[in-house]
């Protein structure tokens, strides 16, 4: 009898829990009515009301049975008299029925029992929150903070101020928490992102406000570096990488910090090919001394700065290989320079073609006494690197090789496996290429190069297709042929490819690769015709924005034409939205349009 009798409750309660969530799912999708049905079958049951009086409630203040919804929170409260949220939602219903004078009165005792507990005081804005009262809600936040002026709901304010469309107040608490807490950085960045970022659509206006009201606080708070630390992030955030470089500087005079700062925003300025930006920021280091930590890598990176940035003239190139010498002579042939070293024989490799002098500067880092692992392995690399240049592709492969098995699970171990993947697919192995490709893609795609990916994307996209074998094996050898600065050649085998292939999904590669070339040697307007004939024939091809992009940038910075540079940038714009370009382009098309994007915006 006990086991039918229990059976039977087991039964009843499964039956009720499928109804509430049936009510609840009929509430989600607006059918309020149904809803209520089902909570009012529930109610009539034995059923606690605890487990259906949230949806039920909401359901009634959603179809405006607002009375019905204050005698159902009446109900509960004296169920629970010591629940704060129970007695505020018999104040929320008789509001909205229009009963202000009883409402007022419920609210006042609901403040006159809040306690100073944070977590108490959250429930019962959340209350508010949850029936779109968020003016309601910041009241008892301000409340609250008045009984206990230590509490802290700078987070949850800034979320009501968002939901009200009051953004100066929101960033203003962020920037409050960050002021009263430190460690509230990461997360303070992370919300100003959210707010920068606009659902996906950028606003310079909300930049503009952010930095209008950040700029108080960096004034005022001398004494504290955070608020400094953030308007260089916000700079660079907007691609003004020149006024963050600025407060960088400022900063670091104003607490002697070593250059830290300046130092990490030249490694990005390097990343992102702003040459010149990076070569003041080395310097600004270097100047500092040679008792700066950073002052030989930011000897080394100013010179491979100086070196992608310089007119390859024979005596721009004699200059730089003088600056190498003279540095390599003032901080010695040690430990601490085989980087300088092996820089310097991947810049006589591939700027003043002596391989030979690169070959023996080498030779001289690899043999340098208690040199690391890891260095060691980057001269492998540059060595191996230079053997290919020279055509030497069976002392390359060994290079490589060692690399990849001294680090297997380690980036450079990937860029070794990469490097000889390259060297198989020069030679037409694209099979075997493809397969080094996919393991480099399945170990984790934070190990694979830029390079690798779209070396594995090229393949697959044009590999296998009809007649493409033989394309894509002419089209390879032209791409070993470029790497070796045989410049002739490797156009005469682009050229034969779009004669014999006319139309082949490989055209635009090809036309990408000869406007390189032509840069190489300073045919700007070859150049310029090959960036047309994609932008015109394959526009709607993966590199029509790589070929605006370089397009605009050489009549910027070669032919100095700013209206033709202008139209260029905005065509990525509207065309190209999704493009890696389009925050530089934005920022390139309204420099030369004039706008004021300086500090005092």
């Amino acid at each position: 009898m006990r086991i039918l009798i229990f059976l039977l409750f087991s039964s009843f309660i499964s039956l009720a829990q499928d109804n509430n969530n049936l009510a609840y799912q009929y509430y989600i999708n607006g059918e309020y009515k149904k809803a209520i049905k089902i909570y009012e079958s529930l109610s009539k049951q034995d059923v606690p009301i605890t487990s259906y009086y949230r949806g039920y409630y909401s359901c009634l203040l959603k179809a405006e049975d607002f009375k019905k919804a204050e005698s159902l929170a009446l109900k509960i409260y004296k169920l629970y008299p010591s629940n704060l949220s129970f007695q505020l939602e018999i104040g929320i219903a008789q509001e909205k029925l229009g009963k202000i004078k009883n409402s007022k009165y419920t609210y006042k005792k609901v403040f006159q029992n809040l306690e100073k507990k944070q977590n108490q005081t959250i429930n019962l804005a959340n209350t508010f929150i949850r029936h779109d009262m968020h003016e309601k809600a910041l009241e008892i936040y301000l409340f609250s903070e008045s009984l206990n002026p230590s509490s802290n709901y700078r987070m949850q304010k800034a979320q009501v101020y968002s939901n009200l469309g009051n953004v100066d107040l929101m960033i203003q608490e962020y920037l409050n928490m960050l002021k009263y807490n430190p460690k509230n950085k990461s997360l303070v960045i992370s919300r100003i992102q959210n707010f920068l970022d606009n659902d996906g659509i950028r606003s310079d206006k909300n930049y503009k406000l952010v930095k209008n009201l950040l700029l108080p606080y960096v004034r005022e708070e001398q004494n504290s570096t955070y608020f400094a630390e953030l308007l260089i992030w916000l700079f660079m955030q907007n691609a003004q990488y020149d006024m963050a470089l600025r407060q960088a500087k400022s900063l670091d005079i104003r607490t002697s910090s070593g250059a830290k700062e300046v130092y990490e925003l030249a490694e990005v300025f390097l990343d992102k090919k702003y040459y010149n930006l990076a070569v003041e920021a080395y310097n600004y280091i270097i100047n500092k001394g040679k008792d700066n930590e950073y002052f030989i890598i930011s000897n080394i990176n100013k010179l491979y700065a100086l070196t992608k940035n310089i007119d390859k003239n024979k005596n721009s190139l004699l200059i730089i290989d003088q600056k190498y010498r003279e540095i390599i002579q003032n901080v010695g042939e040690n430990a601490k320079s085989v980087l300088l070293l092996s820089n310097h024989a991947h810049f006589q490799a591939f700027y003043l073609n002596d391989l030979e002098a690169a070959s023996n500067t080498l030779n001289i880092a690899m043999s340098i006494p208690n040199i690391s692992k890891r260095d060691l392995a980057e001269c492998k690399l540059e060595y191996a690197d230079i053997m290919l240049l020279e055509g030497n592709i069976w002392q390359a492969l060994l290079y490589y090789s060692q690399v990849e098995k001294d680090f297997k699970e380690n980036p450079i171990g990937h860029e070794a496996k990469f490097r000889r993947a390259r060297i198989s697919y020069y030679k037409g192995d694209f099979q075997w290429a493809q397969a080094q490709l996919d393991v480099l893609k399945a170990s984790t795609s934070k190990l694979i190069s830029n390079d690798a990916m779209q070396l594995s994307l090229l393949i697959t996209d044009n590999y296998n297709l009809d007649t493409s074998e033989v394309a894509m094996q002419i089209f390879a050898y032209a791409e070993m042929l470029s790497y070796q600065q045989k410049y002739g050649e490797a156009l005469y085998n682009y050229d034969s490819l779009l004669t014999h292939f006319n139309g082949h999904t490989l055209s635009d590669e090809i036309y990408i690769r000869k406007a390189k070339i032509y840069l190489e040697q300073d045919s700007t307007y070859l150049a310029l015709e090959m960036c047309q004939k994609i932008i015109n024939e394959w526009s709607f091809d993966i590199l029509a924005d790589d070929a605006l992009y370089m397009q605009a940038k050489i009549y910027e910075d070669i032919l100095d034409e700013s209206e033709k540079a202008m139209s260029s940038y905005e065509a990525i714009l509207l065309l190209h939205s999704g493009s890696i370009y389009t925050v530089e382009s934005r920022k390139r098309f309204r420099q030369l349009r004039g706008d004021n994007i300086n500090l005092n915006e």
